[in-house]
């Protein structure tokens, strides 16, 4: 099948308005935030422009496209925000790429069933700003708030700055709305618990899209906390934070924000101004929200654990610093006229190659695997940029 029947056959589903082809809109769609400079020089060879954009408007929608797709044997790539830094949403093959922005209802805010129903498009920002209107928040909070989709969010699982307290986006998922790989679509049910039967979301949570593109979700709420409290400490090394870290877990804290380690960074802010690294030694960055009482409490005695273990209190304003600026590098990536534009700010450290590594170590284990990747990396000349745990000690 040619372009232009794919074309016609597209708009036929979506609208002519819905089915984009320019060279322009194509390269844009063609990847996502996953650059040469995260230890992938490969990138340009394997990315590739799809053959067309559609951008649905319901799930009826997405679920022809899909079939189409079927009889025509041309891969579908979902994509959101565009805002995925492992290249889950690369056009690896020409395909068709289903764009679910248009997507973006809030369907429905339940105070009394503490639920959300919306459709996959809804940018977490804007279903951020609509609860807080109600008196509630989302549980998921990632630096990319204000570009990624709630859909995307569920379908690579991704943690936010509260997930210590709230838990990952898969874990406020209740329920879904799912277009099949052969068209068909699955409803599954929204409610808190079940002892019985297959928990058949878990096969879209963090799957990027493999077994299904989600175009609807049910998803947890809470209350909007009544008190927030932010801190900073020092340490003067990685383990004695670590240890306060570990006790407050041991001693059933729940931190809604926590944030640790030192680290040799290359920011987008160190970037734009011009600076390649600053070094910061041993930080945590903790906080606490919830009821004022109870919020209060866990933080006065996350103080004397930290207080215990050598850790120096960086004052209010420094843990506040870093809480208003945690969506500081989505905003600006937004805010940028096109992916070219963010590739010639990133060319200003164009020498600096690095990749992140994330791994999951038993609490008891942690330490012993930092130190011996540390000896690793120094006997084959490789420099760390950044050490931490972040939500809780295993992570």
């Amino acid at each position: 099948m040619n372009k232009d029947e794919l074309h016609h056959l597209l708009t036929s589903i979506v609208g002519q308005a819905n089915v984009l082809a320019a060279k322009e809109a194509l390269a844009e769609y063609s990847r996502d935030a996953l650059r040469p400079s995260r230890g992938f020089p490969q990138l340009a060879r394997v990315a590739r422009k799809p053959l067309a954009v559609a951008r649905p408007g319901s799930t009826e929608q997405v679920a022809a496209i899909v079939k189409l797709a079927n009889q025509t044997g041309v891969p579908v790539i979902p994509y959101g925000g565009g805002s995925g830094l492992m290249g889950g949403a690369l056009c690896v093959k020409p395909g068709i790429v289903i764009d679910l922005k248009a997507m973006n209802r809030i369907l429905d805010i339940s105070p009394q069933d503490r639920m959300v129903r919306v459709e996959a498009g809804v940018v977490l920002e804007n279903l951020e700003a609509e609860l807080n209107k109600r008196g509630l928040i989302l549980g998921h909070d990632p630096w990319s708030l204000p570009l990624a989709t709630v859909g995307g969010a569920i379908a690579t699982n991704g943690l936010g700055y509260r997930a210590a307290k709230y838990g990952s986006m898969g874990e406020q998922v209740l329920g879904l709305t799912v277009v099949l790989p052969d068209g068909s679509i699955l409803h599954t049910r929204a409610i808190p618990k079940s002892s019985v039967g297959l928990d058949l979301k878990q096969l879209f949570i963090g799957t990027e899209g493999c077994f299904g593109i989600i175009t609807e979700a049910a998803l947890r709420v809470f209350p909007l906390p009544e008190e927030r409290f932010l801190r900073a400490y020092s340490f003067s090394n990685i383990e004695d934070g670590f240890e306060a870290v570990a006790e407050m877990f041991a001693l059933g804290l729940e931190p809604a924000l926590l944030d640790y380690g030192e680290s040799r960074r290359l920011p987008g802010a160190g970037i734009l101004r011009g600076k390649l690294f600053q070094h910061q030694g041993p930080t945590l960055y903790l906080g606490f929200e919830g009821l004022k009482e109870v919020a209060a409490a866990e933080m006065m005695r996350a103080d004397l654990v930290c207080q215990a273990k050598g850790g120096n209190s960086l004052g209010d304003r420094e843990a506040g610093d870093f809480w208003d600026n945690r969506h500081w590098i989505a905003k600006q990536y937004a805010r940028l006229a096109s992916h070219k534009e963010w590739d010639r700010l990133l060319g200003l450290a164009r020498n600096v190659k690095l990749d992140f590594v994330h791994v999951a170590v038993p609490g008891s284990q942690v330490l012993e695997y930092y130190r011996r990747c540390r000896k690793m990396l120094s006997d084959n000349r490789v420099y760390p940029v950044d050490w931490g745990i972040w939500t809780c000690p295993e992570l």
